[in-house]
């Protein structure tokens, strides 16, 4: 397992003081933990003091981009070689930590896939547009790209350029994958509680964000859909996606 004082597991939170300590107590025994306390409202920011975190907070509310963009700029400042990041709210699993860990040996970038097997088919059929949509536009081949359960080799993130202050932040973080031809994979994670998080609406704005930013021609975008295509038919993944998915 990789040195703990070379991971941080960065936290952005608003308003999750019933579950951020749980949380914290958890990754604490990986890494570093750096709890953003985006202007909550309530005792985040205290109950993640409380439990040894590291806290670092916003006066206003910035949004869950300027969060990350907080965390990642503490990080590398502080030359943290690993940095991870997950939610504060419980849908996440500390004790999975390790599987980033291990992924990271060898990727410069490690995404949690969830199983949304059990989530409603709305949140299911917008979960794979999505990741259909940002894949086309990175030149990537990633499953779950919403997740916020990730890891980044310091001179990966070091390479990342986001804007993003709300929450695009995490379709940007794999557009800038793609765009600066980061090794990458995916690895599977439990979600022991459903939180409702990106609505189908907030998909589409985060997909128009990703086409604002990426000046592309048509002969590209074709060599992305032929990436992602190519990719997705190995081995039948399309049918078994939807197979498994949707039950078609």
């Amino acid at each position: 397992m990789a040195d703990k004082n070379n991971v941080i597991i960065v936290i952005p939170a608003h308003n999750e003081e019933n579950t951020v300590g749980a949380v914290v107590d958890k990754a604490m025994k990986y890494g570093d933990v750096l709890v953003i306390d985006d202007a909550s409202s309530d005792n985040t920011g205290k109950v993640a003091e409380n439990h040894g975190a590291h806290v670092i907070t916003h006066k206003t509310n910035k949004g869950l981009g300027s969060a990350l963009k907080t965390g990642f700029e503490y990080a590398l400042k502080n030359k943290y070689g690993i940095i991870i990041t997950l939610d504060a709210d419980g849908q996440h699993v500390p004790e999975e930590i390790p599987l980033f860990l291990e992924g990271i040996k060898e990727y410069d970038f490690v995404l949690g896939a969830r199983d949304l097997h059990g989530y409603p088919f709305k949140k299911r059929f917008g979960n794979f547009f999505l990741n259909v949509a940002t894949n086309f536009i990175s030149g990537t081949y990633l499953k779950d790209t919403e997740s916020g359960f990730r890891a980044f080799r310091r001179t990966a993130l070091e390479k990342l350029h986001l804007q993003s202050e709300r929450y695009q932040i995490a379709l940007e973080i794999v557009f800038e994958i793609g765009r600066n031809h980061l090794s990458y994979t995916n690895v599977p994670i439990n979600v022991p509680i459903y939180v409702k998080g990106v609505g189908v609406m907030d998909g589409i704005k985060n997909f128009g964000f990703l086409l604002r930013r990426r000046k592309r021609s048509y002969s590209d975008y074709v060599q992305d859909f032929k990436y992602v295509v190519k990719h997705w038919l190995e081995n039948g993944r399309i049918t078994k996606y939807l197979q498994k998915k949707f039950g078609v």
